[in-house]
């Protein structure tokens, strides 16, 4: 995992979870940019925007916390782009992406066709494509 820092926030980003769906470099291009390096520029943009970006991440790569002392209200840290967000109490929701993966986001577990436990997440991508070097979860191949 790879970290981001600010005073205000701090962004996580897991690129083994990435489908490289794009939200974050179409909604937010000053601080998403895969040309530049490093790609996350945390200062592009007011930590409020970048939140409400990440919060839309499908896959769960994208992920933020608020450090001890952020001017950003704590509230708005609570989305599902936290990094401590958990959302027990709410129903699984099963999405197909045109021409992308299938995302699974609420408690889950995965098993194998003999039973063996492949993953426990809160976010799964699966792959309908075919094209994944790491089946049944999409590794962005459909692009």
């Amino acid at each position: 995992m790879r970290t981001y820092r600010n005073q205000d926030l701090i962004v996580y980003w897991k690129p083994e979870k990435c489908i490289h769906v794009g939200y974050c470099i179409r909604n937010l291009p000053s601080v998403f940019n895969v040309k530049k390096r490093p790609w996350i520029d945390i200062n592009g943009a007011p930590p409020e925007e970048i939140i409400k970006v990440i919060d839309i991440c499908p896959s769960g790569a994208l992920l933020y916390s608020l450090p001890e002392g952020s001017r950003v209200d704590p509230d708005l840290g609570k989305g599902p782009g936290s990094l401590h967000y958990h959302c027990e109490d709410l129903q699984v929701e099963v999405r197909l992406l045109k021409d992308g993966p299938i995302l699974i986001k609420g408690p889950s577990v995965l098993f194998d066709e003999s039973g063996a436990l492949l993953k426990t997440d809160d976010n799964l991508c699966l792959c309908r494509c075919g094209k994944s070097k790491n089946p049944p979860f999409c590794d962005g191949s459909h692009r």
